[in-house]
């Protein structure tokens, strides 16, 4: 997995990392997984990380509070891909769809934080490999998680 966030986050001093997803379906938690294995890891004033699950636009005000210069979500996201694979784009721009039951499309939630902030908002996406009801995540996933979170932890560890 080839994922380079420096080009996204370069000048930014203040990041937030939004998880989304449900852990009742198996991969489509993989955000919420990212976000929780960054708590343990990533300690930084200058770093925001929320649990969003299926409603992260309950967190806008938050967010906004914080004032951030970049916003990421994380999400299980169907781009047609291998599962496990990684992508990173403006929340628009894929024309796949989250698996997640979320009550507000991700776009929505992104361009309203990118009117209120003038942050930059990007989706990194993670290709599920499956979603169903009670199931567990997938190893391909969760490789791709624990890489994600090695990633984003280099990345935002210069923001301390």
């Amino acid at each position: 997995m080839s994922l380079d966030l420096s080009p996204f986050l370069k000048g930014a001093t203040r990041v937030v990392v939004v998880g989304v997803g449900s852990e009742m379906l198996g991969d489509d938690a993989a955000g919420m997984e990212v976000v929780r294995k960054l708590k343990k890891t990533l300690r930084s004033r200058n770093v925001l990380l929320i649990e969003g699950g299926v409603s992260p636009e309950n967190f806008a005000s938050r967010i906004r509070r914080f004032k951030p210069f970049r916003v990421v979500f994380i999400d299980a996201t169907d781009f047609g891909a291998e599962p496990g694979d990684v992508i990173l784009a403006e929340p628009g721009a894929i024309k796949g769809q989250s698996i997640s039951t979320h009550t507000m499309p991700l776009s929505i939630l992104a361009k309203y934080l990118q009117e209120q902030t003038s942050a930059r908002i990007a989706l990194l996406g993670i290709q599920p490999e499956q979603a169903r009801m009670g199931s567990e995540m997938s190893l391909a996933v969760k490789e791709s998680v624990d890489r994600v979170v090695k990633i984003l932890a280099e990345e935002l560890r210069s923001l301390t």
